[in-house]
């Protein structure tokens, strides 16, 4: 196909979750809700994952920021998602002009909502995306006459729609979501389902995993990706066990260097108080004993 040879001219970088899937890996997402340095993304692809979720739901990023990181993921093998709300699918052509390689869509209920931001995201003729001419999403070219036979059918296949499935409704269209053209991908927010299942963050409940296999099935079925959600070494393998050849790993930056901050502290007051120095740590941190 015409867009294969385009992807092949590297004007712009194949979508990670898609190649790594093509190479029979299992791709793997950290997420970002806090820090949105020019370092980050960077320091994210030595850390060895193949994407990036940016949070635009829980966090406080505003556009311009999300048009920021896009262009430094864009030095990088990361393919930056973010994350919405349905209510804001208006944004998504926005952000897609900037860069940003993926939406995953929390609360989806059914098919009609799915149906809405497959219009929002992909180009004519399976949505009405606007045609932008050249711009951070081109790698600045331009492609003329040439931009609907040749970037628009690679932008349809490398921009990954991803609805989230969060509530009861949702689950129980998960099929009628997934058959929807132009959808790529299901994920579930493991929080807001589990809790909705009456058995919150109990994610080794027997009820909550069949739900996690009833999705990857679900998805299996009409040829699209599943994303888990793991949140132990266990369920990595599980997950990818049940068909999730996409892995968001647990914790977010915040998290993550809370963790790693904390660590380091509760060394040095350890070998501090093994040698008579008083310490009182800090905040969460348990030094005594």
């Amino acid at each position: 196909p015409t867009h294969t040879l385009f992807n092949r001219r590297q004007d712009v970088r194949e979508n990670s979750i898609r190649r790594v899937v093509r190479e029979g890996r299992a791709a793997l997402g950290t997420g970002l809700k806090e820090f949105a340095s020019r370092g980050v993304p960077r320091i994210i692809e030595l850390s060895g994952f193949d994407y990036c979720m940016i949070d635009m739901e829980h966090g406080a990023f505003d556009l311009e920021t999300i048009a920021d990181l896009a262009g430094w993921f864009a030095a990088t093998n990361v393919s930056p998602i973010v994350r919405i709300h349905k209510a804001f699918i208006h944004h998504i052509p926005l952000m897609l002009d900037q860069g940003i390689m993926g939406i995953q869509i929390s609360g989806v209920d059914n098919a009609e909502e799915a149906r809405a931001i497959v219009r929002e995201a992909k180009y004519p003729p399976i949505g009405s995306r606007g045609m932008s001419g050249m711009g951070p999403h081109t790698g600045y070219r331009s492609y003329g006459n040439r931009y609907q036979t040749e970037y628009a059918p690679w932008a349809n296949e490398n921009v990954i729609l991803c609805p989230s499935i969060e509530s009861l409704e949702g689950l129980k269209n998960v099929d009628a979501i997934a058959a929807v053209e132009g959808i790529d991908m299901i994920a579930y927010g493991h929080s807001d389902l589990s809790g909705a299942l009456g058995i919150h963050l109990q994610l080794d409940h027997p009820r909550f995993k069949e739900v996690v296999r009833t999705i990857a099935e679900t998805c299996r079925k009409h040829g699209k990706l599943a994303r888990g959600s793991a949140e132990t070494e266990a369920q990595i393998e599980e997950y990818w066990k049940l068909g999730c050849q996409v892995l968001n790993l647990p914790g977010s930056d915040a998290s993550t260097y809370l963790d790693g901050l904390k660590a380091r502290a509760a060394r040095a007051h350890a070998r501090l108080k093994s040698i008579g120095v008083p310490t009182a740590g800090g905040a969460g941190c348990s030094l005594s004993g």
